[in-house]
């Protein structure tokens, strides 16, 4: 069994427990019903009850910009640029032009349950598809990080993190 990590949540009716492995894969499996039996060390499920998905890790260079790659989006309408930090922080220290703000602690629920038509009246962007490059950025890189798994978790394939962020950029834009 490939058990190094075991991570339990629950949401509706579903039990979701997630496998990391060693063979540099991720292991969902997703049960419309109690399991037979659990616990840390084993997970046995009926075959009817399991729903088995699988990914390639991303690669690094594919989830992670840097200070040039973010310059030649900044004008780009198919680039969502979102700053995930609070709007205090983006008034004292500014913000890499055309981002938009969405606080880290509202991301997940801005990108999953707002209509298109709700997120283009706050935003004044396209609300994003599950292909649209996102990339996301804070002071210094933490937080995006923290939004850009979470938009991982909501489906959306092409997320990135800016890890300089907003100290990066302001550096380099001098």
């Amino acid at each position: 069994m490939f058990h190094q990590a075991c991570f339990k949540r629950f949401a509706r009716s579903y039990q979701i427990i997630k496998f990391a492995t060693e063979a540099n894969k991720s292991f969902h499996l997703v049960c419309s019903e109690t399991p037979n039996y659990f616990n840390s060390n084993l997970c046995a499920f009926s075959t009817a009850q399991i729903k088995r998905l699988y990914t390639e890790k991303a690669k690094l260079e594919e989830v992670i910009v840097d200070f040039d790659h973010v310059k030649q989006l900044v004008n780009n309408k198919n680039t969502l640029i979102i700053d995930v930090r609070e709007p205090e922080e983006v008034t004292e220290h500014g913000k890499i032009p055309n981002s938009i703000n969405i606080p880290l602690g509202t991301v997940s629920s801005v990108l999953s349950s707002m209509s298109d038509t709700e997120f283009s009246k706050s935003y004044g962007r396209t609300k994003p598809s599950e292909n649209t490059e996102i990339i996301f950025y804070c002071m210094i890189g933490k937080r995006s990080g923290m939004a850009q798994q979470n938009a991982f978790n909501l489906g959306y394939k092409n997320v990135k993190n800016y890890l300089g962020s907003w100290t990066d950029w302001k550096n380099k834009s001098k």
